[in-house]
This record gives structure tokens, C-alpha cells and sequence, in this order.
């Protein structure tokens, strides 16, 4: 500790007298171990003050890179000893070095300090390759300043496809607003036209919806939030999250263009917003149409009934995600109560159909009649393509369409033949969780009734 004490007054001492040329010269004979023993902030600013003197620069000309692989900090000393133009062209032409020695523990960091030092970005450039396979997936370590030069674009242009791995590893492990911070500064530049109107929509759509930050619960609410409230707390927390995770599988999609033609379809020009989430879904809104983003339940095809909510679009995809739209409708409507949730969840019972996630959540009430557009009527010849049963027992061709102030079914996930074995439990709201007890305790049921 004595010495530690010793070594910094004396550092401070020597900043303090740099002026003196006796100083500097004993300076100039001590600065490798004196980069190696002194507190890096104060070694830092005796070298800031060192290089502002003639005889200063000349030692660092021929001991810059021992300073540098001395220091705790060496990215920190790349600003100051690039201020002599010799020490500088010298640096960014031994690349090799700066990567390797010193205790760097972030290629991408050392990048960002070279590309603002001048001609910084054209070394990045020459060297982009090897800095590429070293560096994190931030879009401004490498990426973004190696477009600034004419030999960065071409590198940048044929190393797009390892690029865009390094931002998306897997679906679990992306970066999306590095990705599209790149994609954004791909705009304009010739050489990445097809590229940019490639991923362009996407990051428009990501910027687009924006979620709300959520509103911290207290405890309070916490202990006496029911099931349903406590999954609605859940899902404001998780929506940023989600909606990451739903992006990143559009972008490993080999779907991707056909989403993007539907969703712009939809949207017929409105803006996207947040609606809400759930623990694998994300839902958004254009205008009076509501779309769903999310993975394929254990079964997509479900019964048809007419109080289920016949959707414009839905279609599974190989990547195992679901996109559904519907039309948009109150949620919140005085029509939903306990009543005629019970009384939909009997009438699909007696249908033969099992609802494992009967909650008023799930239901709407329509504005609008639920007709179907004509882009989905014209190229959709059977309701099938929305993934209904093809089975007599729930005959979609007797479709009806429902009426605006109808109360229907909007989330399909869990909708089941009553003889299905392959099904999902969900929530079921209080008011259907006592009419199967009740059906118990009377005996009327069978194992199936109370399976969820």
C-alpha cells in the first residue's frame, strides 16, 4: 500500500513538472515501466501532457507499443497517442498488433476507438476480415464504419450473409437493433439497394411498434391480482421480449416475403401499433384489422363452430410460427360477462368441442361485420386454408357470417375436438371452473369434461 502511495505522488509529481525538460528526460527513460506500475487514470494523464512536447513525441515514436501492451486501459491511449500524425499512420498500419496485445477483451471496442481516429475507418476496412471474426455483433464496431470507404462497402457487401449470422446466431440469440441500425445505414448507398429493400420493411415495421413501458406493479397488486390479472402483468414485462423474439423468427423465416406481402396487405397503408402479448404471441393493429405473430400450438386445425371467430388469414409456416388476422373488436365490451361466457362454453360443449382456455380475455364483441375481404376470398377457395377440421362434425361450409355486436371467440389456440388426445391446457375464468366442479359433484361428466 506504502508503495502504491509512493508510485502515485510520484506519477503526479512528474505531471505536475512536465514542463521541465530534466523531467521529461527522466520521464521519456521511464515511461515502459512506468506504464506498467502507475494507476492507469494518472498514467493517462501524464501521457496526455507528455505528447504535447517535441522530445515527448519522439520516445513515443519508437515505445508506443510496449505503452500500449503495458496499460490496464490501452483503448484509452489510442486517442492521445494518435494525436502525432507519425504515431497514428503507424498504429492503424500495424492493426495486427493493436489486436493482439494489450488487454483488449472487446474487438468491436477497439474498433470504435480506431474509426474515430482518423483514417481509422479505412484501416477497419484493410483489415476487416480479421476484425470481423473477432468482433461482437454491435453494428458499430465494424459494420457501420467500414461503409465509409469505397473498399468497406465491397467488404461489408460480400460478407453480408457471415454478418447477418453474427446479429442472429439462432432465433433464441439475436440482435435485432444492431441489425437494423446496419440496415438503416444501408440506405441510399448503390451497392446494397436489393440487400436494404430485403430487410428494409421489417426494420420500418420493428420501429414502428413501439411497446409501452410497462407500469411496475406493487406488491399489493401483485398478492391480489386473480390468474388473469396476473398474466396481464406477465405479458406488459415480457412484450419487449416477445416482440424481439417474434422478429428474429421473421428474419430466419424462408417465409418471410409472404409475411411481409400480408402484412401489407392489411395494413392498406395505416401504421402498425402494439395491441399486446402473450407468453408466444405478440399482437398488433392496422386500422380496423388485428394481426397475431406467434409459434404453432401442439395442434393447428381446429373445429369449426359458429361462434368462433372466422379469421381473414391464418396459416402455419414451416418455421413453426402462426400469423393470423382478424377484424378488430371491443374487448371490453358490457355484452362479455360470466353469463354469456358460460353459456358459449356450454354451446360449444354440446357441440363436441373443448375450449381449454375459456376466459372472457379471449372473447370479443365485433364492430363491424366479420366479412371476409375479397384479397382472401378470391385466392382462398376453401375456409380450410385457416387450418378448420376437415371433418362432418364441424361442417365449415356452413359458415355464417357473424354480425356486428356478436360476442365471439377471437383466440383460437385451444380448440379441440372433445375427443382429441392431443390437446394444450390453458386458464379457465372462475365462472367455468365452477360449473365443471358442479358438474362433478353431480356426476354428470365423464373424464374428459374436467381433463383441463
Amino acid at each position: 500500500m506504502k508503495d502504491e502511495i509512493e508510485i502515485s505522488n510520484m506519477i503526479r509529481k512528474m505531471t505536475g513538472l512536465i514542463d521541465r525538460e530534466e523531467v521529461r528526460k527522466e520521464v521519456g527513460n521511464e515511461i515502459a515501466g512506468l506504464s506498467l506500475i502507475s494507476d492507469p487514470e494518472e498514467f493517462k494523464e501524464l501521457l496526455s501532457r507528455f505528447i504535447r512536447f517535441s522530445d515527448g513525441v519522439e520516445v513515443l515514436k519508437d515505445k508506443w507499443r510496449i505503452i500500449y501492451n503495458n496499460s490496464k486501459i490501452p483503448l484509452e491511449l489510442i486517442g492521445i497517442l494518435t494525436q502525432d500524425d507519425d504515431i497514428r499512420k503507424d498504429m492503424l498500419s500495424d492493426m495486427n498488433y493493436l489486436i493482439n496485445y494489450g488487454e483488449v477483451d472487446n474487438t468491436g471496442n477497439l474498433a470504435r476507438e480506431i474509426s474515430k481516429v482518423e483514417g481509422g475507418n479505412e484501416a477497419i476496412s484493410n483489415n476487416f476480415e480479421k476484425l470481423l471474426n473477432l468482433c461482437d455483433d454491435n453494428a458499430d464496431c465494424i459494420a457501420i464504419p467500414a461503409l465509409e470507404t469505397e473498399i468497406g462497402r465491397k467488404k461489408v457487401k460480400e460478407n453480408f450473409g457471415y454478418i447477418k449470422d453474427k446479429f442472429f446466431p439462432n432465433v433464441d440469440r439475436s440482435n435485432l437493433d444492431d441489425f437494423f441500425k446496419l440496415v438503416r445505414a444501408l440506405k441510399g448507398i448503390d451497392d446494397f439497394k436489393e440487400i436494404y429493400e430485403d430487410y428494409s420493411f421489417w426494420a420500418d415495421l420493428y420501429d414502428q411498434i413501439e411497446v409501452p413501458e410497462p407500469k411496475k406493479p406493487t406488491l399489493d397488486e401483485i398478492l391480489k391480482a386473480g390468474k388473469n390479472e396476473a398474466a396481464k402483468l406477465h405479458g406488459d414485462f415480457i412484450a419487449k421480449d416477445i416482440k424481439k423474439q417474434e422478429f428474429a423468427i421473421m428474419m430466419y423465416s424462408k417465409d418471410r416475403e409472404e409475411k411481409k406481402l400480408i402484412l401489407q396487405k392489411v395494413a392498406n397503408g395505416n401504421k402498425y401499433k402494439y395491441k399486446s402479448c402473450g407468453t408466444q404471441s405478440f399482437i398488433i393493429q392496422a386500422g380496423d384489422q388485428v394481426v397475431k405473430l406467434g409459434a404453432k400450438k401442439r395442434k393447428f386445425e381446429i373445429p369449426y363452430h359458429p361462434l368462433i371467430m372466422m379469421p381473414y388469414f391464418r396459416k402455419a409456416y414451416s418455421d413453426d410460427s402462426v400469423l393470423e388476422v382478424f377484424n378488430f373488436g371491443n374487448v371490453k365490451s358490457a355484452k362479455i360477462t360470466d353469463e354469456k361466457l358460460l353459456e358459449m362454453y356450454k354451446e360449444l360443449e354440446k357441440s363436441g368441442i373443448k375450449w381449454t382456455d375459456a376466459r372472457k380475455d379471449n372473447v370479443l364483441e365485433l364492430l363491424e361485420d366479420n366479412v371476409l375481404p375479397d384479397y382472401i376470398r378470391e385466392e382462398s377457395k376453401d375456409f380450410n386454408l385457416f387450418g378448420f377440421l376437415k371433418d362432418s362434425r364441424f361442417p365449415t361450409n356452413e359458415h355464417k357470417v357473424l354480425k356486428k355486436g356478436d360476442i365471439v371467440i377471437c383466440d383460437l389456440d385451444m380448440l379441440y375436438a372433445k375427443d382429441d388426445p392431443d390437446y394444450e391446457d390453458g386458464l379457465l375464468d372462475d365462472v367455468i371452473m365452477n360449473y365443471l366442479l358442479k358438474k362433478i359433484n353431480s356426476k354428470d361428466f365423464d373424464d374428459e369434461d374436467f381433463s383441463h
